[in-house]
């Protein structure tokens, strides 16, 4: 029997996983390189991959105290273990949020590129 390309295209989408999801999106790329850094405590890769705005600190704190007060071993530990989970806002515009404790991580491309964006408490 054969099947048209519109059809086996469908399935295909149907049936990827959330990690080839993630790949077109380049998420599935920046997500392992920020789970080693924070496994490693690399705090220049860290840097990086993160954002300083008010969203991550009260008035734009530096990268080194940021690191010291939202970064600390408990929450890396935790962060390297975490399976973040994607969302698209009214805008088209994707977004992911990892887990830990009381507190979420929000992730967005910040300057065309993934980044740590955004605490907030989990409700």
């Amino acid at each position: 029997m054969k099947i048209g390309l519109g059809v086996t295209l469908a399935f295909g989408l149907a049936t990827a996983s959330p990690v080839m999801a993630t790949a077109a999106d380049g998420f599935g790329v920046f997500w392992p390189a920020f789970q080693a850094a924070i496994a490693k405590n690399d705090a220049k890769a860290l840097a990086s991959m993160v954002a300083l705005s008010p969203n991550l600190g009260d008035d734009g704190v530096s990268f080194a105290k940021f690191h010291a007060g939202e970064l600390g071993p408990k929450v890396r530990r935790c962060l390297g273990k975490a399976k973040p989970d994607r969302d698209v806002d009214p805008n088209g515009d994707v977004h992911y949020s990892a887990f830990c404790g009381q507190v979420i991580y929000g992730f967005s491309k910040s300057g065309g590129a993934w980044k740590l964006t955004d605490l907030s408490p989990d409700d």
